[in-house]
């Protein structure tokens, strides 16, 4: 499997740089949204990118709303966001039962989401980037042999800067 250079690539970029399988998709789960888009034949397909409204800022969302319901507590979203972003916190069993629960449960609603626009894992593979990539990663149940995470939050801005700076170049254009 090649291994490009991700804070070269856009998003589009990177799922074509990794396969040669005919279709896959690309989601980037932000704080907000999340942005799919189809990649077939090496090429992104327009008409076929959708934006959901499952970012991570949901998850904790739903997460704090799970810990007052079921526990009568209000947790800081700092913590909520650690859990999230690694799988564990310095907290109470109880608590982080309930924060993986509700973390999952989203994931799955994520996947839900990710099925009705046709994702199939038998015959495309996922390509996740974005810092809603370390839910995935974290709660998840996926076929990790179908579904890549690209750890680097960064890597779509890198990506549209290493883009734009290539357009320049080409253009004869100087960079400083």
């Amino acid at each position: 499997m090649l291994r490009p250079l991700l804070h070269r690539l856009i998003p589009c970029d990177i799922a074509m740089s990794y396969t040669v399988s005919t279709s896959n998709m690309l989601a980037d789960i932000g704080n907000g949204t999340m942005n799919i888009m189809y990649i077939n034949n090496s090429r992104p397909l327009e008409k076929k990118c959708f934006t959901e409204k499952y970012g991570t800022h949901q998850c904790v969302l739903t997460v704090r709303e799970s810990l007052l319901k079921e526990l009568g507590t209000v947790v800081d979203d700092l913590v909520i966001e650690q859990v999230i972003r690694t799988g564990t916190a310095d907290i109470g069993e109880k608590y982080l039962t309930v924060i993986r629960k509700a973390t999952g449960d989203y994931t799955k609603e994520i996947f839900h989401k990710l099925r009705e626009r046709e994702y199939n894992p038998e015959l495309m593979r996922l390509y996740v980037v974005g810092g809603g990539g370390c839910m995935i990663q974290n709660f998840g149940e996926y076929d990790k042999s179908r579904v890549m995470i690209v750890r680097d939050i960064c890597a779509t801005a890198k990506g549209y800067e290493a883009k734009t700076v290539r357009k320049i170049q080409r253009n004869g254009g100087m960079l400083v």
